[in-house]
Parts: C-alpha cells; sequence; structure tokens
C-alpha cells in the first residue's frame, strides 16, 4: 500500500462544522449580521482542539476584516446573549484576552479558565430547537398583494386565428 492512500476521497480544505438544528432556530435568525459574521469568524478559528480559547480580541479578528472595535464589542455583547455561546474567560486588558466557547462542540479545558468544566453546558442546542415554537416570518405588504392574473399571448387559438403580418 503507498504511503499516500489514506487521502483518497478526503476534502482537501478545512470546512466549519456546525448544526444545521442550530441554524434553524429562532434564537439564531434573529441575530444580527454583525454577529453571524463574529460567529463564522470564530468558528473559523477551531482546530479540533481549542474550543473554549477561541478569542474575539480586536487583534484576532482585525485579520478577519474587522476594522471598528465599537462593532466588534457590541457584536460580540449580543452574541454571548446567545445561549449556544460561553464566556470561558473573562479577558484583562492588556495581558489576557477573552475567550468563549461554542456549546456544539466539546469544551477543551485548560487551567486558566474562568469555568467549571463540568458546568459546561455541552450540546444545549437540542433544547433550544425542541423547546422554542418557530415564529413565522413577516409577510410584507407587496407578498400580500393579490396577484393580476397571468397574460394571454393574443391572438392565439382562443382568440381566433392570428392574422398575416404584412
Amino acid at each position: 500500500m503507498r504511503k499516500r492512500d489514506y487521502t483518497k476521497g478526503s476534502i482537501p480544505y478545512s470546512f466549519i462544522a456546525m448544526p444545521t438544528a442550530v441554524i434553524q432556530s429562532p434564537e439564531w435568525q434573529a441575530l444580527p449580521p454583525n454577529a453571524v459574521k463574529l460567529a463564522i469568524d470564530l468558528m473559523g478559528q477551531y482546530t479540533g482542539k481549542n474550543n473554549g480559547r477561541l478569542s474575539p480580541s480586536f487583534v484576532a479578528m482585525k485579520k478577519c476584516g474587522w476594522s471598528s472595535k465599537t462593532t466588534l464589542v457590541a457584536a460580540k455583547k449580543v452574541l454571548l446573549e446567545y445561549p449556544c455561546v460561553v464566556l470561558t474567560r473573562v479577558g484583562h486588558a492588556p495581558r489576557t484576552a477573552e475567550w468563549i466557547a461554542f456549546t456544539w462542540w466539546p469544551l477543551h479545558y485548560d487551567k486558566s479558565m474562568d469555568i467549571d468544566p463540568r458546568s459546561f453546558p455541552y450540546l444545549n442546542f437540542f433544547k433550544l430547537v425542541t423547546a422554542a415554537p418557530v415564529v413565522p416570518k413577516k409577510i410584507s405588504e407587496v407578498q400580500k398583494m393579490d396577484r393580476y392574473p397571468p397574460k394571454t399571448a393574443t391572438g392565439g387559438p382562443e382568440n381566433g386565428p392570428m392574422e398575416a403580418l404584412p
């Protein structure tokens, strides 16, 4: 067997795994766009063994295109209100950064975290999906308007024979 047979059928790029139940939850749907972008940028830091050490600091997020500290702080505040995101370490500028964990991945505990690993709400998004009712989306006034029936072509079989063109 050749040495490179293990790569057969593997994906040649990295990707982010996220449960569809989280995306379909009303809480996720209600997040503002900046909070969703922050969540995706934080998920991009995940290596498979660093959940709980994802850093939303401005220095780290600047590499992802964030240019405003105010926008980043506002997005972080909204994202931390989402039940599937947990603050694992409180930052103390300028030496230590905040760390965040997502609850659909297992926590990779580090002794410098401010959270007890036994109290980590692993897989709590199942409760979100089963307990939260689905909120219907708002229908705009344009969607409520009665539509005109489709127009029919003139000169078709229902309107008699077509006249010859000059």
